[in-house]
């Protein structure tokens, strides 16, 4: 621009213009300028284009700086008074500003809520969509026994209430229903073992093939080989015997060895050992003497609540022991001493129990078994005395 100021200068001092202000260039600024105009930038063509871009109305707005066409006057730029073109200055290929902005960080209490309303968003389908099962009502269930059962225990399966009654059991229940065993003992978080209670409320699956695969493991109640007198019977362990204490001969690795005697004599048999059951069931009369099936050690006589009610367990030493449950009363206590035939409690219906019976269990290092196999699998033999036991 520097050049096109003073050519413009010069152009008004030629034609006499008013508005010169010469004075106000110095010596400098007026050497650069003839030196520039000597230099090619005064013949026709400069002249020429110069005098067009003043009569086309230099200094208006709108105007460009366009180069000349042609020859070295091309490197003079001059203004042009088309259309408005975009001036275009070409960069570095370097942003000036911040190419990424970060983003913008969430205040904790805002997190808070989004997780708080989403976890309300799931439970309030949960709560739609589960079926709170049939029958509720009419089987004297509070609406959060109902709603907390199908939640919490199984959502998606449809069920109905039951009120188990007398001598019901689990098998007969299945089969009434026409469902799986596993199903029920599935639904209801029931262990292997336990039994059905009167009076209490049990969800019998709709589905006929629910729980079909369902196993559930029995239970192993561990140890660490020696005897040990514990406050219940799943934790007073059977072991090595302790200084004074009875034991049966036999060996476990040979069931037939230890001539193991019925525990409740002139009992009817009721059901065996199973994937769901870990014992023998016989009953008989309401009272009827329960006795020690072989000799050994009372390790556990009393009260438990995992649902055998009135029971005692006795350690035969040689890896085996006997758990009797469901009794009216127990005759017997820890540390005793007993003879095969011994009576050690009274059948009963104590515990998850729907009917007078024994429930006979028999452990390997502390593990259940079938009991069966130590009677040679003979029925006879486990509802019939042996005679063997003699009061003192």
């Amino acid at each position: 621009m520097g050049r096109s100021g003073n050519r413009r200068g010069a152009s008004d001092d030629e034609h006499g213009s008013a508005t010169g202000g010469y004075d106000a260039y110095d010596a400098r600024e007026e050497s650069v300028y003839d030196r520039t105009y000597d230099d090619g930038y005064g013949d026709s063509r400069f002249e020429s284009a110069y005098k067009q871009a003043q009569d086309s109305g230099y200094g208006e707005t709108g105007g460009a700086l366009v180069p000349l066409d042609g020859g070295a006057s091309a490197e003079v730029p001059a203004l042009y008074s088309q259309s408005p073109t975009p001036v275009i200055i070409p960069g570095t290929g370097v942003s000036m500003g911040t190419p990424f902005i970060a983003r913008r960080e969430r205040p904790l209490t805002i997190r808070l809520a989004m997780v708080s309303l989403a976890a309300c968003i799931l439970l309030t389908g949960l709560f739609t969509v589960t079926p709170l099962g049939r029958g509720a009502d009419a089987q004297g269930l509070t609406p959060f026994q109902a709603l907390s059962g199908s939640v919490v225990f199984q959502r998606t399966v449809e069920y109905q209430w039951y009120v188990a009654q007398a001598n019901d059991s689990i098998e007969g229940i299945a089969e009434r229903f026409h469902v799986q065993i596993g199903g029920i003992l599935l639904l209801n978080s029931m262990m292997s073992g336990q039994e059905l209670q009167i009076g209490a409320k049990y969800k019998i699956p709709l589905d006929p093939f629910y729980g079909k695969d369902y196993r559930p493991r029995l239970l192993t109640t561990g140890g660490n080989g020696s005897t040990t007198f514990g406050n219940d019977w799943w934790n007073s362990y059977a072991g090595d015997p302790l200084p004074g204490a009875r034991c049966a001969t036999g060996d476990y690795h040979s069931p037939s060895t230890f001539h193991m005697v019925a525990p409740n004599p002139s009992a009817h048999w009721v059901r065996g050992f199973t994937w769901f059951h870990n014992g023998i069931d016989l009953a008989t009369t309401y009272g009827n003497p329960i006795v020690a099936a072989q000799d050994g050690q009372v390790i556990w006589a009393g009260w438990t609540n995992t649902g055998f009610g009135w029971s005692v367990r006795i350690n035969h030493c040689n890896h085996v022991s006997t758990l009797y449950g469901h009794m009216a009363k127990v005759l017997v206590k820890a540390g005793d001493n007993v003879l095969a035939g011994q009576p050690v409690g009274l059948e009963g219906s104590s515990g998850w129990s729907t009917g007078p019976h024994l429930h006979f269990s028999l452990l390997v290092n502390n593990s259940f078994v079938d009991p069966y196999a130590y009677y040679g699998y003979s029925l006879y033999k486990l509802t019939h005395p042996c005679g063997c036991y003699t009061p003192a």
